[in-house]
């Protein structure tokens, strides 16, 4: 490809492609830090023809190479711990990384079996640069104990040759893309062996090596598509992507180093578990209404716990302590041998707007609120805290029903739905509205059933002395289609004692009269 004209200004790339390549993908997908202390290695491959397909730090300074064979590389180290390698859990966890990193832009595609691209050359404004993005990037999976080659090119494919080659830099112009293949070795493209050997019999050591030659020769020796991926590389040819899978809820599965009814082990598996959930999350903007974990077992039936939340959180120190109280609680019939963590669909968080002026003694803090019902759902199970909320009925032993808790409801918090009005410009509030029933007649506490009360000269006696009738009436008839149909007139009553209550007379069956609600 031609250089840029001498004193031409280097010409702009339309997109920037940043490439994440994970070389111990392999050995970080079955739990384990490359970077840790143990000397271990993931192998590959049947019988006598296997081989290592990735190594821990402390394996390769004793001379284990992805590559090498199993025989050889127990003659290097005799204790060395090896793992079958899991291309399920590979996938697995290049899926989750493809989740995270759409908190820098939403085109991110996966390059398997250990590779992700992102398009973002629209979001170098809020991460300072491209630079700043790709360190970004880099860090922030060094942060969840994975090893990562950040690097940003014009093109999808010179970014993903840049990654493999160890060359963490961020390239932003077309007309560098020529002395950067100068410096990258052809190992860096990835071909089939036989094409590699091929390339060093003739003394092609760079990309720009080969890209010297001439084309036809390449396609004779290698085929079309070999020389595709090279004009992919240079920009002279498109490379279409096909976005990730952008999940709605989180769903993991995460099998414990060995089957144990502790609880400090399941608890640190949980907390890892939760650790993605966090950057699920947290990429995301979201919050979780619910979680479901499930404790696997080898010959009994899994153990389900569900946590149901007040309102979309995405604390995740704050779900661990939740669902610690239920395990505690929680008799396991067998050893764990591994974890399932479910969400409730991601939705966006909504922060929270300060109070007025002079309300601030007076707010009630939903977080806090919230969170008061979580823990004592934890601790007391769901069925033992609810909420109510109205429904659109005029029989007031009907007209509310029992809910999840929604410390955000302003229904659940005991005050009336807000619906819009349907009067005309001029007319008064609803509340104004003659014939319309003021919120503040009704009582807070309601019986489960009304008392019937004993009466003196047609007026109710309470505790043995008079009522004194306020309000009212009232007068409810309703239900006469589905049988339990009412005929009664409502009056506010206050007893000797100053306490208010909620009383009325039946207008058929005898006209007695009943207790059914009581004032605060």
């Amino acid at each position: 490809m031609p250089a840029a004209a001498a004193g031409a200004a280097p010409r702009a790339a339309r997109e920037l492609w940043l490439c994440l390549w994970l070389p111990s993908l392999p050995l970080e997908a079955l739990g384990e830090r490359a970077t840790g202390p143990a000397a271990c290695a993931v192998i590959e491959g049947e019988g006598s023809r296997q081989w290592v397909a990735a190594a821990s730090e402390a394996a390769r300074r004793q001379g284990i190479r992805p590559g090498l064979g199993l025989n050889a590389a127990l003659a290097l180290v005799p204790g060395l711990d090896l793992r079958e390698r899991r291309p399920d859990a590979e996938a697995a966890l290049l899926q989750r990384i493809a989740g995270w990193a759409i908190r820098f832009t939403p085109v991110v595609s996966l390059e398997p079996p250990a590779a992700l691209l992102a398009e973002v050359r629209g979001s170098l404004g809020l991460f300072g640069g491209a630079e700043a993005l790709r360190r970004r990037a880099a860090g922030e999976l060094q942060e969840c104990g994975l090893v990562a080659r950040a690097s940003i090119a014009p093109t999808p494919r010179a970014a993903w040759w840049l990654a493999r080659a160890a060359r963490e830099e961020a390239v932003q112009s077309l007309d560098a893309l020529p002395s950067l293949a100068a410096r990258l070795p052809v190992a860096c493209l990835g071909w089939p062996p036989e094409a590699m050997r091929t390339l060093v019999t003739l003394g092609v050591r760079t990309i720009a090596d080969l890209a010297r030659l001439p084309r036809e020769g390449i396609v004779r020796r290698f085929g079309p598509a070999l020389l595709d991926e090279l004009d992919e590389g240079f920009g002279r040819r498109p490379q279409p992507r096909r976005r990730a899978v952008n999940p709605e809820r989180f769903d993991e599965i995460l099998e414990l180093p060995a089957e144990s009814e502790s609880l400090a082990l399941v608890e640190a598996a949980l907390s890892r578990l939760l650790e993605r959930l966090q950057a699920f999350l947290r990429a995301r903007a979201a919050g979780i209404r619910g979680l479901a974990l499930e404790l696997r077992h080898r010959d009994v039936q899994a153990t389900r716990l569900r946590l149901g939340l007040a309102r979309p959180t995405g604390d995740v120190a704050h779900l661990l302590g939740l669902l610690r109280e239920r395990l505690e609680r929680t008799p396991l019939p067998a050893p764990a041998r591994a974890l399932r963590l479910r969400s409730t669909i991601a939705t966006p968080l909504v922060l929270a707007s300060g109070a007025l002026p002079g309300e601030g003694a007076q707010r009630v803090d939903p977080e806090a609120a919230a969170r008061l019902v979580e823990r004592l759902r934890a601790r007391l199970g769901a069925e033992a805290v609810f909420s109510v909320c109205l429904v659109p009925e005029h029989r007031p032993e009907s007209a509310w029903r029992v809910a999840e808790p929604d410390v955000a409801s302003p229904v659940a918090a005991g005050h009336p739905r807000r619906r819009r009005s349907l009067r005309k410009k001029g007319q008064p509030p609803a509340s104004e509205e003659k014939g319309t029933v003021p919120f503040s007649s009704r009582p807070l506490w309601m019986l489960a059933e009304p008392q019937r009360l004993l009466q003196q000269e047609g007026v109710p006696l309470h505790e043995g002395r008079l009522l004194e009738l306020g309000s009212g009436p009232e007068r409810i008839e309703t239900g006469w289609w589905d049988g339990r149909d009412v005929r009664r007139d409502y009056y506010i009553a206050r007893a000797r004692s100053g306490l208010r209550l909620w009383v009325f007379r039946e207008r058929d069956r005898g006209g007695g009269w009943w207790l059914h609600g009581v004032f605060g």
